[in-house]
């Protein structure tokens, strides 16, 4: 799909800036250009950030709202808008037809008939103990039960990291996750836990081996766990087990005086815990299926729409490039420090205009100018210019302050805003929903600064300044001049 657009904004803005100029004389100080020293070096910074960013993108967080059947027809309208769009904008059968049987299985979910359920936690928590209890004294159900065990939770070592992937999916897979500590709840299991929370797993923790302990300090230690996750679990989730009881010795006294040694198992204690399964199972048990489903129809959104952002930023880097050039042309010809931002502010209003195009949004001139007015007053408030001073500084070196190498600077200046500009652009837009051409929303200016300054800041550390300069220079300057980079 081919965008094109007249650009009476971009031809107008750069106009002015030409007609400006013929009417100020050029300074050219040192104090003047050192400032602007340090913006051009890093023009295509957000080059590198860019594809570094592509295909790297984490989990779409999952937004707290009430699951229900309307909730889930909904988020399925959604992803099946996603996966039609990306088929008119990349007719790809095989990106299409993946996602297409993904959505179909996902579909199913909702008319199984049983209930999985993950038992996790770290190490030598009882795990495999409890499910050989929760198979052998079945919990009573109006569903079948499915157990399964995670690989332990924080474990050291090599391997630990995709363990404890691969057990967070297991629990996220489930309907319902039983998580298993022996004592009060570590910082890293509280947030685990919380992480389930987040996206809609239900969750039972379990105090096991509580026979280790005396009766107040199993008190204790209940309350504890009670306060630490208030808000996150109910206090009716939080249950005392013994799943594998230590053998105690027991002294018994015979009638002749003598003491007789025997060691004794106690008894399992996992009645509280058939209780509150069978209760939620019996009162949630719909709910739990609607979660699950909805975790799932995430997952294939996520990659539908990360294949639609890949598609459209395939065409968007282009043009913020193209834009990047023609402005940094523009302020290389007009040296002049207040006429290039002229410049800069009618490409990047014509540029929101043209990536609205791509992404499917509708623009007006006045949201246009708005955002890159916004963009603008951002740039100035992050101090853009003194942050990198010292680090341009040691690249780029002028034997001579002539009016050439103070175009340059400000030609290097200006694209690199307006290239900043335009991955601000991008980052906005595909956190957006929408899929479908329609009159764009409202800006969201404080999401839309935010933006930026990540943006920027992932620029700062981006290592290809060197590069860029001398691209710039290439570009600028292809006959040669007396600059060096170092």
């Amino acid at each position: 799909m081919t965008v094109r657009l007249q650009r009476p904004l971009l031809i107008g803005g750069i106009g002015l800036t030409l007609g400006l100029w013929g009417l100020d004389s050029i300074s050219h100080s040192l104090s003047g250009m050192g400032d602007l020293l340090t913006l051009g070096a890093i023009a295509a910074g957000g080059s590198y950030f860019w594809y570094n960013r592509r295909g790297s993108q984490g989990q779409i967080p999952l937004a707290k709202v009430d699951i229900n059947q309307a909730t889930l027809d909904r988020v399925l309208s959604q992803v099946e808008l996603v996966i039609s769009q990306l088929a008119i904008e990349s007719p790809n059968a095989a990106k299409i037809d993946p996602l297409r049987r993904q959505l179909t299985q996902v579909k199913t979910n909702l008319t199984r008939l049983d209930r999985h359920i993950a038992i996790t936690g770290g190490q030598r928590v009882g795990k495999s103990s409890l499910i050989k209890l929760l198979t052998t004294e079945p919990v009573p159900s109006a569903t079948p039960l499915k157990y399964i065990e995670t690989p332990a939770l924080f474990t050291s070592g090599a391997e630990s990291n995709s363990a404890d992937s691969t057990a967070k999916q297991l629990a996220l897979n489930a309907d319902l996750v039983l998580f298993l500590t022996n004592g009060d709840l570590t910082a890293t299991e509280y947030k685990y836990i919380a992480e389930l929370h987040q996206a809609h797993q239900r969750v039972i923790l379990l105090l096991n081996q509580v026979d280790r302990y005396l009766p107040d300090e199993r008190n204790l230690i209940l309350q504890k766990l009670q306060s630490t996750v208030a808000g996150t679990l109910g206090s009716s989730d939080i249950v005392a087990t013994t799943t594998a009881p230590a053998s105690v010795k027991v002294r018994k006294i015979q009638a002749d005086g003598t003491t007789i040694e025997t060691l004794e198992t106690p008894p399992v204690e996992i009645g509280n815990l058939n209780h509150q399964l069978t209760n939620v199972l019996a009162t949630e048990g719909e709910k739990l299926v609607w979660a699950n489903t909805y975790r799932q129809v995430a997952g294939v959104q996520l990659t539908a729409k990360t294949a639609l952002n890949t598609v459209r930023r395939d065409r968007a880097l282009p043009l913020i490039e193209q834009n990047q050039w023609i402005v940094a042309a523009a302020a290389f010809a007009n040296p002049l420090p207040a006429l290039d931002l002229i410049a800069t502010a009618a490409v990047n209003a014509q540029m929101v205009i043209d990536l609205g195009a791509i992404y499917q949004q509708k623009f007006s001139l006045d949201q246009a100018q708005t955002a890159a007015g916004a963009m603008g007053s951002v740039m100035l408030k992050l101090g853009l210019v003194e942050l990198c001073t010292q680090t341009v500084a040691g690249l780029l070196k002028t034997n001579a302050i002539t009016f050439v190498a103070g175009g340059l600077v400000q030609g290097l200046s200006a694209a690199y805003l307006t290239r900043i500009a335009g991955l601000t652009l991008v980052e906005y837009l595909e956190a957006q929903d929408l899929v479908a051409a329609e009159p764009a929303r409202a800006w969201n200016l404080d999401l839309l600064g935010n933006t930026l300054q990540n943006v920027f800041q992932a620029n700062q550390r981006v290592a290809y300044m060197q590069t860029v300069v001398k691209q710039g220079i290439d570009r600028l300057l292809p006959n040669g001049a007396a600059v060096e980079v170092v």
